[in-house]
């Protein structure tokens, strides 16, 4: 019998601390501190987070639309009421693009950059564990369990 390895997850403390770490002040902090945010609090693919669009946000209903990640089907998912200023903020500030989430030149930024940046947040955030932009995922999901015991729900917000 193959033994399954356990996803590594973040505890709560940690990701506030990980979430910390973007300096706000800057366009591109906030567009990370945003990201990571989205991605840890709605539990994101990488590629979802890359490919969103502004048209697909709506923060007067506090709803995502999330246009056919895996298995061609889309999704809504609800925005966190704490999420909806920084959203807010960052799309007051986002250089024009078709994407969401632009480099500052407003090209598409790549899953790579998330990557990176995120490694680089924990790492100067002190967190010992390998933090990936799929841990945020993982990690919204055992959160989202362990309140809700709900794993049809689940399974349907993350697609």
């Amino acid at each position: 019998m193959r033994k399954t390895k356990l996803p590594v997850v973040l505890e709560p403390e940690e990701a506030q601390i990980l979430l910390k770490q973007p300096n706000k002040r800057y366009p591109t902090g906030l567009r990370n501190k945003t990201i990571m945010s989205l991605m840890l609090h709605c539990g994101l693919r990488l590629s979802e987070t890359c490919n969103l669009k502004p048209g697909n946000i709506n923060l007067t209903k506090g709803k995502l639309r999330i246009e056919s990640g895996k298995g061609n089907k889309d999704r809504d998912l609800a925005i966190p009421e704490y999420l909806i200023d920084l959203l807010n903020t960052w799309r007051k500030k986002r250089p024009k693009s078709n994407y969401f989430f632009p480099t500052l030149k407003g090209k598409k930024i790549s899953g790579r950059y998330i990557q990176q940046m995120v490694k680089r947040y924990s790492q100067k955030a002190g967190i010992a564990k390998n933090i990936t932009p799929h841990t945020l995922r993982h990690s919204y999901a055992t959160q989202y369990y362990k309140q809700t015991k709900d794993i049809e729900t689940l399974r349907r917000i993350l697609g």
